[in-house]
């Protein structure tokens, strides 16, 4: 248990089940695994995590805004309203997690995968993409300006009411129902 506030520390090799009322500062999580956590009376600033796990987590409305993540395990986690903005985030899967109103605005994601995952009315504003996968994951109503889709595979997700600007879905996968929503969200008569 963390029962005390961390402050400009590193922390290595620990299994957390209970953390509440603390302050995290400037510290630096490696090889950890966070279980069954609610972080709602938690306070994050400037946290970095390499090699960790998140299961069955409460994480919603957390910031971790310029947060480092390298090699973390996100699973069944609730992260409705989390932000990530101005982020790095490598190697990284979110598996069943519900990321409800998550921003990942100007966040640099690479090899990032984001399975069963439901990031309906996300934001993905300038965000850059490096080898991240959607798999049946649901992205209605998320937005995605300024960000490249190049080599991105929509195809097993569900983007209904996607926000989409052209440069970003140049490149894009998606199957070919996917294809006449597009055409008409953005704006494209069909006869």
């Amino acid at each position: 248990m963390l029962d005390k506030n961390l402050i400009e520390e590193e922390v290595y090799g620990l299994e957390i089940k209970n953390v509440k009322d603390i302050k995290i500062e400037n510290v630096s999580f490696k090889e950890c695994t966070f279980n069954n956590i609610n972080f709602e009376r938690v306070i994050i600033d400037k946290v970095d995590f390499t090699k960790c796990t998140f299961k069955d987590c409460d994480l919603s409305n957390k910031s971790f805004d310029e947060g480092y993540f390298s090699k973390v395990k996100f699973l069944n986690c609730k992260m409705t309203g989390t932000s990530f903005t101005d982020s790095f985030i490598e190697n990284t899967d979110f598996i069943d997690c519900l990321m409800i109103y998550t921003n990942f605005s100007g966040a640099k994601l690479k090899q990032v995968n984001y399975k069963t995952c439901d990031l309906s009315e996300s934001s993905f504003i300038e965000s850059k993409f490096n080898k991240v996968s959607f798999e049946e994951s649901k992205l209605i109503k998320s937005e995605f300006t300024n960000t490249s889709l190049k080599n991105i595979d929509f195809s097993t997700c569900n983007i209904d009411g996607i926000r989409i600007d052209l440069y970003s879905v140049k490149g894009l996968t998606i199957d070919s129902m996917q294809a006449y929503n597009l055409i008409y969200m953005l704006g494209v008569n069909i006869k």
